[in-house]
């Protein structure tokens, strides 16, 4: 009987790993701005190759005080942006971030950053796992 169990939880715990791994993040970048301003915009191409609907609720990095998900919409005649609590990614899809539409809005960075720095960001899905991706400082 334990041996059953030990294998069942192997092959919970295979499908579950690979299932993570079902999530690409491409591209990611980070628009460099003058030291003196407080905000950077992030972009990033996530490929969701799962069957199902992957969540990710929080991003993080020690390069940044904050990151947030951030969305530019037109409302009452002018661009607007408003933030994210979550960011789906439906099944078998490509989001992107990208300019003018869905971004990370990167908040207070905690030292300079330069022309091809690599950042590391932490990505928490909904489930609780997380997955590093980085990102590189570009014009």
């Amino acid at each position: 009987m334990k041996k059953i169990v030990f294998l069942a939880f192997l092959l919970i715990s295979a499908s579950a790993f690979s299932d993570s791994n079902l999530v690409q993040f491409n591209n990611g970048w980070i628009k460099q701005l003058p030291p003196v301003v407080p905000m950077r915009a992030g972009y990033i191409n996530i490929n969701n190759s799962s069957p199902t609907v992957k969540k990710i609720v929080a991003l993080q990095s020690t390069a940044f005080e904050k990151v947030e998900i951030h969305e530019t919409i037109m409302a009452d005649g002018m661009m607007k942006m408003i933030e994210l609590d979550s960011l789906e990614l439906p099944a078998k899809s490509l989001v992107e971030l990208k300019p003018g539409g869905k971004h990370m809005m990167l908040i207070t960075p905690v030292q300079p950053l330069n022309i091809g720095d690599k950042v590391e960001l932490l990505v928490t899905f909904e489930d609780e796992s997380t997955q590093s991706v980085m990102l590189e400082v570009k014009k």
